[in-house]
């Protein structure tokens, strides 16, 4: 008697079996890259932004130290020089005092600071040279990226007493307080960065003026 015509089928897999699993593990393995390509993305922004958030608290902090260590050298025009853009100003060092500049420039944040002297002579010489940008760009320092503005106000203390923090611009005659001929030091200074994600406030209290 002959064998029914099932039997006869050899055993294994049709071709038509074989494409059909190609093309499964083909959707399964692009799905599979999407997701591991998405983790990556994921990892590379959070790696960009923990990158980012580190510089700022970085340069913040710099700047926070900075204006701390302000000194009236007495030899330069202003102990805080702004002029809209840019702020100079001299500071403290264990080596003597140097001449520090934060300024936005191609969007950038920047900070430049001279070397640490003990002549007078030096510092002026620092504070002329840092009127041309292209004088000492090349030995500053990029704190942040996509700044658009960056501002700086003062906090007037002679209306502390009585009306609180009147905070005003530091290029302003309310902002740098002169009493006669001697310097009267803000009680503090409130910085301002416009970024592309909004703008960042900071304040700072101002301990008592260094001479």
């Amino acid at each position: 008697m002959a064998a029914p015509a099932h039997s006869r089928r050899s055993s294994g897999f049709t071709l038509v079996e074989v494409m059909v699993a190609l093309l499964i593990m083909a959707i399964l393995a692009a799905l599979a890259f999407r997701g591991i390509d998405a983790l990556v993305r994921a990892k590379d922004s959070a790696l960009a932004a923990t990158d980012s958030t580190l510089r700022l608290n970085t340069g913040l902090s710099q700047f926070d130290y900075d204006i701390a260590q302000v000194v009236d050298s007495k030899v330069l025009p202003q102990a805080l020089m702004w002029d809209g853009a840019t702020l100079r100003f001299a500071r403290r060092t264990p080596d003597g005092v140097q001449l520090v500049v934060w300024t936005v420039q191609d969007r950038r944040w920047q900070r430049w600071a001279s070397g640490p002297t003990t002549h007078m002579s030096d510092l002026t010489d620092a504070w002329m040279r840092s009127q041309q940008w292209g004088a000492i760009s090349g030995n500053a320092v990029t704190v942040l990226k996509d700044v658009d503005s960056f501002n700086f106000i003062v906090c007037n203390p002679n209306t502390i007493a009585t009306a609180g923090c009147s905070w005003n611009n530091a290029g302003s005659t309310q902002g740098i307080v002169t009493s006669g001929a001697a310097f009267v030091p803000p009680s503090g200074v409130r910085i301002t960065l416009k970024l592309p994600d909004g703008d960042l406030v900071r304040e700072r209290e101002l301990p008592r003026w260094a001479t």
